[in-house]
């Protein structure tokens, strides 16, 4: 798979390969989120999105290691030291950050977190800051996981383990605003199932447009 013409427009959020409009994970599930947040004023809703994207920068410039503490804000310090806590404690390889993945087989892309080894197993783990770490993100991290062992396959051969393509376990990172982490597994079978019926509803409304 040539990830290299898969391209992203951060402003419009859209991703494209060889020219044409590919559906992203976290628009595909957006019903799913804007249900969860329904009761969010739309102000909020973008100060929170942009507190996301600043910590997730954080974390892709500290993993390599260019990421200036000093300027960071008030407002990150926190998340960093959450942050920096999880990976000096928890023993956290990562072999993949910020990545661009695309399923070929079912048409969408994305870009995950974080993934590599935990515990010796591989982990795909996506970030939160939020109060609150949504239900949402257990379709996402296998909406993730899907595209990743498509377009990644060396490096899920790396650290997957088990019968047929490995195992690979997913997880949301629970960065608070007070320093501390947890780390949430998301076992719930049911979630490729609503992943993947959520772009089915996105492919059904697209076509009717």
């Amino acid at each position: 798979m040539n990830l290299a013409a898969l391209q992203f427009d951060e402003d419009k959020h859209e991703y494209r390969l060889d020219g044409r409009v590919v559906p992203g994970v976290t628009t595909i599930l957006k019903p799913i989120s804007e249900a969860e947040y329904r009761h969010v004023d739309a102000a909020t809703l973008d100060v929170a999105a942009w507190r996301g994207r600043a910590v997730h920068k954080l974390i892709e410039l500290d993993l390599r290691d260019d990421l200036d503490v000093d300027g960071l804000s008030d407002e990150l310090l926190p998340f960093h030291t959450a942050w920096r806590n999880f990976r000096n404690l928890s023993g956290f390889k990562c072999l993949l950050s910020e990545a661009r993945v695309y399923s070929e087989r079912y048409g969408y892309a994305g870009t995950l977190d974080l993934f590599g080894r935990l515990d010796g197993e591989a982990a795909l783990i996506d970030a939160k800051r939020t109060v609150a770490v949504p239900r949402s993100v257990g379709p996402q991290t296998a909406g993730y996981e899907q595209a990743v062992r498509e377009s990644h396959p060396d490096a899920v051969a790396q650290c997957a383990s088990g019968p047929g393509d490995g195992r690979i376990n997913r997880y949301a990172l629970h960065l608070r605003a007070d320093g501390s982490w947890r780390l949430v597994p998301k076992t719930d079978p049911n979630d490729a199932r609503v992943f993947l019926a959520a772009l089915t509803l996105h492919n059904y409304l697209e076509k009717a447009a």
